[in-house]
């Protein structure tokens, strides 16, 4: 190997290049753009969110902690349904009358006209079969009476029977036939009891605890909002071949006419299995004015920290949350509003 200093001109030429080299690459960076944006002094949220109060401050605003906890909770999943009219209901006839399957989706009111127009013409109906097998046995009962006192004939009885038979026929006809109108309409636009339709996918059938009672509000309804109790109730099937779903029904009081027929509404339905998850007394939880959803985690003595956390439900008040806190942390469920206001500058 030759020393550098036999060939200067080749060392040379070697720096020559790297400093060209330099010089090309800082003018490339100095040619490049600002970056659109930049952020003098980047915070996380959880440092925006923290408070230091003495002693007497947090006697004054009464703050009460309780422990995040991880209990095993039904299973719940969110169904779309409609409100529909109840089956036919027993009794509110004087004809005892079979209970039948009748659902009548949301109608126009032009729609309802016509349909309570049949349902006044099928109740003529009935009324009229009524009429008919009371005359019929009327009948009946005078042959019988002649034939015993020798004044008539077997033909006559046999002839009033069949009047009779046939009377009889012609009332379940009617009576079947106003069956498939279903329930009155007029005056129904919001009931007090309607029923509630679930269509649920054939895979999950079995997993759905049928016999639960689940709950149904509707689409705009708050986590705050529990909803309307929906009793399970037993119907003939009813199915979607084309969608593969199985219906399920669902009884409800609308004794505030929170619903309207043919509202599509959400329904939380038990499933069988369960789960865990983190919860935490709904007092503990306040919303901004976005709609953010947070609680006050303890940090130390007298220190408090606002927590972003994922709201799943409500179950028997306690929140059911899907993120933001850990098991064991200690969160304010007394003072929650309070601790707010003293954050925002509108308490004291």
């Amino acid at each position: 190997m030759k020393p550098i200093t036999s060939q200067p001109w080749k060392f040379c030429g070697t720096v020559l290049v790297l400093g060209l080299s330099c010089m090309a690459s800082c003018a490339a960076e100095s040619r490049k753009s600002p970056p659109p944006a930049h952020v003098a002094s980047p915070m996380r949220e959880t440092d925006l969110a923290n408070l230091k109060l003495t002693p007497q401050a947090e006697k004054r605003l009464g703050i009460v902690t309780a422990a995040v906890e991880l209990r095993k909770l039904k299973r719940t999943r969110l169904f779309g349904g409609e409100v529909i009219l109840p089956a036919q209901a027993a009794g509110e006839t004087s004809i005892p009358r079979q209970s039948l399957f009748t659902i009548l989706p949301s109608l126009s009111p032009a729609e309802l006209v016509r349909v309570a127009q049949s349902q006044i013409d099928a109740d003529g109906q009935v009324e009229q079969a009524k009429a008919q097998l009371g005359a019929a046995k009327v009948a009946l009962v005078r042959a019988e009476q002649l034939l015993r006192d020798k004044a008539g004939i077997a033909r006559t009885v046999e002839e009033a029977q069949a009047q009779a038979g046939l009377a009889e026929i012609g009332l379940r006809t009617a009576v079947a036939r106003r069956d498939l109108l279903g329930p009155p309409v007029l005056g129904t636009t919001s009931p007090s009891r309607l029923w509630v339709r679930v269509p649920v996918y054939v895979g999950d059938l079995t997993r759905v605890d049928h016999a639960a009672e689940a709950s149904a509000d509707s689409f705009s309804g708050s986590a705050t909002n529990g909803g309307l109790a929906a009793k399970p109730v037993s119907a003939p099937p009813s199915a979607n071949a084309g969608a593969a779903t199985v219906d399920l029904f669902y009884e409800l009081q609308n004794l505030t006419a929170m619903l309207r027929l043919g509202q599509r509404v959400a329904v939380t339905v038990p499933m069988r299995e369960d789960e865990e998850s983190l919860v935490v007394p709904f007092s503990a939880v306040v919303y901004d004015a976005q709609g953010g959803v947070w609680v006050y985690e303890k940090l130390g003595p007298g220190s408090y920290g606002r927590r972003r956390v994922r709201l799943r439900r409500v179950v028997d008040g306690l929140a059911v949350l899907a993120s933001g806190v850990k098991p064991g942390a200690e969160v304010v469920t007394t003072g929650v509003a309070e601790l707010f206001g003293t954050e925002f500058g509108a308490g004291k």
